[in-house]
């Protein structure tokens, strides 16, 4: 199964390697031709595909920051595009996921970086409300601020959060990456995160109308498992809420099933750039499973009702 995927995965990058060439080529061969500029000839159509095609193939090989100068290109050709400003999200959300959190400088270029993926979300959202990729991003950009920072001084965007996936779940979404991650099982498993990491205590729900819900995180992390059972992330985040919901119910079957899901992470293909952490990150959860309720990945959150009180103060 997993030959074939890589197969399927190779195919793709041929093709897409050929449709760039063919329309590059027929853009230099005009310019040669001693007419106008190539940026000048090709129509609109065939501008915007070029760039599109050379930022969806710079995703699938990890060139985050090549990517997002083709997206802008291509925005240069069609203006109004959600689909382009999806990607350029994704680029974003992959640079700061490499940084290190624990550096205050990095930190800050992390919080940055968010911020530029809300912006562009939010300009996705206004082309095609009727999408779903860029509620995704913003509810993703949101969401990795309010982490980045500590989760509780970011309680107002929460409902706007938990709204914004709930939306990318149930919409259309066109895309998919070069290495397969279905952004339709991304919205999935981010709710699943989201209702394991929010606090369930009354006095969160009175005050913001949120809450967590650990029945909630399982559905929607085994809803995005059913979606794509080999991506590394959604493997890891199904364990961890399986173990948090039976510490928090005392029920062994849940917790000795959530192992089974980490002890499966290290076994399945490297897709995605930040698959080598989350391999690192389930071991770490399997040797002291107490760690699965406040995990996150850039660290353990603290998500009491007394963190909360200090946070207030």
């Amino acid at each position: 199964m997993i030959q074939g995927e890589d197969r399927m995965k190779e195919l793709r990058e041929h093709i897409v390697f050929l449709v760039l060439m063919i329309l590059l080529s027929t853009s230099v061969a005009v310019a040669q031709s001693g007419h106008p500029s190539s940026a000048e000839t090709m129509s609109a159509e065939d501008g915007y595909n070029v760039y599109f095609h050379k930022a969806d193939y710079d995703i699938g090989k990890f060139n985050f920051e090549e990517s997002i100068k083709n997206c802008e290109e291509a925005l240069k050709y069609k203006p109004n595009d959600y689909l382009v400003r999806a990607m350029m999200c994704l680029g974003y959300y992959e640079i700061a996921e490499k940084l290190d959190i624990n550096k205050s400088a990095d930190k800050q270029k992390k919080i940055d970086l968010y911020n530029k993926m809300l912006q562009v979300a939010e300009e996705g959202i206004k082309c095609a409300p009727e999408m779903g990729e860029c509620y995704f991003m913003r509810g993703l950009a949101n969401a990795r601020i309010a982490t980045t920072k500590g989760i509780f001084s970011e309680l107002f965007t929460a409902k706007g959060i938990e709204n914004d996936w709930l939306i990318a779940v149930n919409r259309k979404s066109d895309y998919t990456t070069p290495n397969g991650e279905n952004l339709q099982a991304s919205s999935c498993v981010a709710l699943g995160v989201y209702y394991r990491l929010c606090p369930s205590f009354f006095l969160l729900r009175w005050m913001f109308g949120i809450s967590g819900d650990l029945d909630k995180a399982v559905y929607y992390c085994k809803k995005a498992y059913d979606l794509d059972s080999t991506r590394i992330e959604i493997v890891k985040e199904y364990g961890v809420a399986l173990i948090t919901r039976g510490l928090d119910k005392e029920n062994n079957p849940d917790i000795e099933l959530g192992k089974q899901y980490l002890i499966k992470v290290p076994t399945l293909p490297l897709r995605l750039d930040t698959d080598s952490v989350d391999i690192v990150h389930s071991r770490m959860l399997l040797k002291n499973i107490n760690l699965c309720p406040g995990y996150s990945r850039d660290e353990e959150q603290d998500i009491s009702e007394e963190s909360f009180e200090k946070t207030k103060k």
